[in-house]
């Protein structure tokens, strides 16, 4: 099947209707919460590992990808817990997902026992690795997942033309779940950041750009190959659509469009 509707959840618990209408959900962010604490802090641990099980067993027979943390330093200065503060000048593209994991590698393994908590009694939950630039990242998370014996599935975010254009390195590598980032990929791929409101009316979704590197991802769109377009996809849904990958996974807050 491709474009089924997904969800991206940032900290919502949906309605029946919604559930019974989509074909899963695309990412669950795991930093998205009004809790002033790190994700280390154990009342934030247990928060996440409560939310996480409840959405599993909501669509214990689809599948639900936990993203792990993708904090930017200037709210990770802010929380109770944090490892240290960290000034960035463009946080955008700073310590941020993979980056800020393994560079803090006992706040991401954490993270990781988290998460195997809940997968070990939902096999529908798969694991999704954010902001990824280079393979090595990858194989670093592989090695610790393996001393983990995680045998569930991983997956990558798409948000840097990096990874986009060496998708066949992870591919090789046994990733085979991909979840297009579109929001961090525009701005990345146009140089716009779409936080600034000096620039951020210049950003072009539909850029020709950005149609060459979803054509180059056609290349590698098998059946054994799953690509989703995640991000604020509700406006230009028709583009998307285009492309005929798997899925495409809607906002909560924008779901009512879609369905």
């Amino acid at each position: 099947m491709n474009n089924e509707i997904r969800l991206a959840l940032d900290r919502e618990i949906p309605e029946d209707f919604v559930i019974s209408r989509v074909g899963g959900v695309g990412m669950v962010k795991s930093e998205k919460t009004n809790n002033p604490e790190y994700i280390t802090v154990p009342r934030r641990m247990a928060e996440n590992r409560q939310y996480l099980s409840t959405i599993c067993q909501l669509f214990k027979d689809k599948p639900v990808w936990y993203r792990t943390d993708d904090t930017p330093t200037y709210r990770a200065n802010k929380l109770a817990g944090t490892e240290r503060i960290i000034e960035e000048e463009n946080p955008l593209m700073g310590l941020r997902g993979m980056r800020r994991s393994l560079h803090f590698l006992d706040t991401f393994k954490k993270e990781l026992e988290m998460f195997l908590e809940v997968q070990d009694t939902n096999k529908n939950l798969g694991l999704l690795l954010p902001v990824v630039h280079d393979k090595s990242q990858v194989i670093t998370a592989q090695e610790i997942l393996r001393d983990y014996n995680y045998q569930g599935r991983l997956g990558i975010m798409l948000e840097i033309p990096s990874a986009v254009l060496t998708v066949n390195e992870f591919i090789d590598l046994g990733v085979d779940y991909f979840m297009v980032g579109v929001n961090d990929l525009t701005s990345f791929t146009q140089g716009i950041s779409r936080r600034d409101n000096s620039v951020k009316d210049y950003i072009n979704y539909r850029h020709d750009a950005m149609t060459f590197l979803f054509d180059h991802l056609k290349k590698y769109h098998t059946n054994c190959i799953e690509i989703v377009i995640g991000g604020e996809v509700a406006d230009h849904l028709d583009y998307y659509e285009a492309f005929h990958f798997n899925a495409i996974a809607v906002p909560y807050k924008n779901i009512h469009k879609t369905l």
